[in-house]
């Protein structure tokens, strides 16, 4: 359930290394700030997550796991700032402990639900971790078995050799996490969608701006991004991206305050509901679709609506890309785009939304769809160094196939009126 209010008092709250208990952390300010602002899920909620994750863990052969990346402790634990010092969370068969900088106190008591809550001087927090990995490997058993994800750059590179120094085993988590966070619940789900209304402001005011005669990419830019600030409770964790003319058809470039051209003008962002993301890209068009770029419009609508005719439960993510690959057919030389049919999305921290498990729809990637699953569709297709057309929807796989949770339909959005868009390309005989 959304909202949900808690007075946040961890059974063990103790500094590290001598730090005291500072002196405005008293009883009363403890349950004040508790209950300052709401919890997005309830306990039974964060109990599941739990469960699984320590079933993982069991799997694993492991004694306890060191979560650094901050979207998979916020999961667990409910725990998020804007500090971005690391403030691992612990998750043991019996316990949960959240280490943080003693500056980090209350937003550790009003977000995060755990049994211990540790702290370090906010100095000390700054130049290493040390204090924090020796509580940790000494709370374990000797020789301990501790799961770190070792590939991802939220986990310091030193820590490896730091556990190994103290003589704990380090195992590689794998995407232990993440993997659970795959599927959302249906409270997940429910926070998708309350960010797709805020995704549809934006889109709101991208268009009402770019209808201006004097319209640039900085003042489109800053209109969606006020109306994402407006209308969500957390910040995106990557964006607005909008260009126009020849920079567009140059990957990941964005707004320089150019006015926009005549043509397409590239549009993606996403609104956010307790930091689950609802990306999407949008084009607006001023004056008449150049034949060139209609190609483009037609690509990307081809392409999303290859994939939400083809996602569903228990179909491959090879076989779901190979589907919209035939639809589109050969593509011209001069074409961009990177074969990526859809990449997983819900709760995120920056830098970016794509802030999970790399288990895309593409070709290579065999294993099968699953209900709760959500997904951004990036059909962006690019005339390179010339020309945009970027057109996408975030859908859920619910039990009879995709649903787009994203609002109105994967369309250019012309300001002028001068095109009509065709209709997706029928797909190309087998």
């Amino acid at each position: 359930m959304d909202d949900q209010r808690h007075p946040a008092r961890p059974s063990a709250l103790s500094g590290l290394d001598g730090a005291a208990v500072p002196p405005w952390l008293t009883s009363e300010a403890i349950d004040r700030v508790g209950a300052a602002e709401p919890r997005p899920f309830d306990d039974a909620e964060y109990d599941a997550r739990l469960e699984r994750v320590r079933g993982r863990m069991a799997r694993l052969g492991v004694d306890g796991m060191i979560v650094f990346r901050p979207s998979s402790v916020e999961y667990l634990c409910g725990y998020h700032t804007a500090e971005t010092a690391p403030q691992p969370l612990v998750v043991t068969d019996t316990a949960t402990a959240l280490y943080v900088p003693d500056l980090e106190l209350g937003r550790a008591i009003a977000s995060s639900r755990v049994d211990q809550l540790r702290f370090s001087r906010y100095t000390d927090a700054l130049q290493g971790l040390r204090s924090v990995l020796d509580h940790v490997v000494a709370a374990l058993p000797s020789t301990a078995r501790v799961a770190v994800e070792t590939a991802h750059t939220s986990t310091p590179p030193s820590v490896l050799g730091m556990l190994a120094e103290r003589g704990a085993v380090v195992v590689d988590a794998d995407h232990l996490v993440e993997r659970e966070r795959l599927v959302l619940s249906p409270a997940e789900i429910r926070c998708v969608e309350q960010a797709a209304s805020v995704t549809e402001a934006g889109v709101r005011a991208a268009v009402a701006e770019a209808g201006r005669a004097d319209a640039t990419e900085s003042s489109v830019a800053a209109a969606v991004a006020a109306a994402l600030v407006e209308s969500a409770d957390s910040v995106s964790a990557w964006g607005p991206v909008v260009v126009t003319g020849n920079r567009a058809g140059i990957p990941h470039s964005s707004w320089l305050g150019h006015p926009l051209a005549d043509g397409p003008t590239f549009l993606e962002f996403a609104g956010t509901h307790h930091r689950y993301h609802a990306p999407v890209m949008r084009t607006v068009l001023r004056g008449r679709l150049a034949p060139e770029d209609q190609l483009l419009a037609e690509l990307a609508r081809t392409s999303v609506a290859a994939v939400l005719e083809h996602a569903r439960p228990g179909v491959p993510c090879s076989r779901v890309a190979a589907e919209a690959s035939a639809a589109l057919g050969p593509l011209p030389d001069d074409v961009v785009f990177h074969q990526l049919f859809g990449y997983p999305v819900g709760l995120a921290h920056k830098p970016h939304w794509m802030d999970g498990m790399p288990f895309h729809i593409t070709a290579s990637n065999h294993e099968p769809l699953r209900e709760g699953m959500v997904f951004h569709i990036p059909g962006s297709f690019r005339r390179f160094g010339r020309a945009c057309v970027g057109l996408s929807q975030t859908f859920v796989v619910d039990r009879d196939g995709a649903r787009a949770l994203t609002h109105g339909a994967a369309e250019l959005l012309d300001l002028t009126g001068a095109i009509a868009c065709p209709p997706p390309r029928a797909r190309t005989p087998r």
